[in-house]
């Protein structure tokens, strides 16, 4: 914390924590790709939750393929529990062990995949995103009266530990990682 003086008194300027810096190194490396034409941004949610006041950012992205048949939809999700951020912020918190976020990465699909494709997909994503790393697909099927049945699944990567920010520069890594993952994971869908 510095605190700068002004005609008005003591302003007090607050250091970003890491999640702040870890979300605009992602956001940024994220807009590159879009910006020269590889992907497309989709959506982005940055969400403060009251209620166990912690933060997620996620944003989401496809290839930038004309006439795809089926939209494979990638995502990148950084969370910082209340744990997480207290460890920077409060002066009497000098524990700095828990400073950083988790990453989650998600490739999604919006038809529920045969137990082939899945295993394809699986063998994939480890060749890319490496053995240590856990792997899990969901599928669901939503049925109502009114619509169709609606499916899907979708494949989450997770790191099993905390990113902090001095592994920022991996943010970039896991950028093109994902993309790597879509390309794939369009390849399998489509054969």
């Amino acid at each position: 914390m510095k605190n700068l003086r002004g005609w008005r008194g003591v302003w007090r300027l607050f250091d970003p924590t890491a999640f702040e810096n870890m979300k605009v190194v992602l956001e940024g490396a994220v807009y590159d790709r879009d910006f020269i034409g590889d992907i497309l941004v989709i959506t982005r949610d940055d969400i403060v939750n009251l209620s166990t006041m912690s933060r997620t950012y996620k944003i989401e992205m496809e290839l930038k393929e004309p006439f795809a048949p089926i939209s494979v939809v990638g995502g990148i999700e950084l969370h910082a529990s209340l744990e997480n951020l207290s460890s920077e912020l409060l002066e009497f918190n000098s524990n700095e062990t828990y400073a950083g976020c988790t990453v989650d990465i998600f490739i999604s699909f919006q038809e529920k995949l045969g137990a082939g494709e899945v295993e394809d997909i699986f063998i994939e994503l480890e060749k890319i995103w490496g053995k240590q790393r856990i792997i899990t697909v969901t599928t669901s099927e939503t049925i109502s009266k009114i619509d169709r049945p609606v499916n899907s699944s979708t494949f989450k990567v997770s790191f099993d530990r905390l990113v902090k920010e001095e592994q920022m520069e991996d943010l970039e890594d896991m950028v093109e990682y994902l993309i790597q993952s879509l390309k794939v994971a369009k390849g399998i869908e489509k054969n």
